[in-house]
């Protein structure tokens, strides 16, 4: 299906069509057929959904949720500036596009709607920063594109702060 931006980005239901979503990470398509369901039934994840208007094929899709992380595992610049309890995060735990519409910016599209999901939550809810772990290094390439910087422990592990996110006004 040919991509029109902007996409309709919802959560997900039962009414989406997910049989031929190929991101081209098996991993990522069956999440999104087998388990995403569940996941937000049980709230243990929003999955958001995008879809072209008049279509209810899936054609890209990201996922929300809570998380926290020490300060100990930040760079120092940003460490020292934060308690020594946990720091609450929101946590983009993933996020795909059907290989029909990659190159035409819906994963951008679908970031900042993440975006202006977490700074709107972040009104009601402490989060500190948005994190995301790269799945590989076209992903971390991606999101250090758009401002997200690594954890001092774990290269494949980004962050951006709200605080960039605000500025950002996405």
């Amino acid at each position: 299906m040919p991509l029109t931006l902007p996409p309709i980005v919802e959560p997900l239901t039962r009414t989406h069509e997910r049989a031929d979503f190929d991101c081209g990470l098996p991993e990522l398509n069956d999440y999104l057929r087998s388990q995403a369901t569940q996941d937000a039934r049980r709230s243990v994840s929003r999955v958001y959904v995008a879809r072209a208007s008049g279509s209810s094929a899936v054609l890209g899709y990201y996922t929300l949720s809570a998380t926290s992380f020490s300060r100990k595992s930040l760079p120092e610049k940003e460490a020292k500036r934060l308690p020594h309890y946990p720091i609450p995060a929101a946590l983009l735990g993933r996020l795909a596009v059907d290989r029909s519409c990659q190159g035409h910016q819906l994963g951008k599209f679908l970031l900042f709607d993440a975006f202006h999901r977490v700074l709107h939550a972040a009104e009601t809810l402490a989060v500190y920063a948005l994190v995301v772990d790269a799945k590989n290094n076209d992903a971390l390439t991606f999101y250090q594109h758009y401002g997200f910087l690594g954890f001092a422990d774990t290269p494949s592990r980004l962050f951006i702060p709200m605080e960039t996110l605000r500025m950002m006004d996405p």
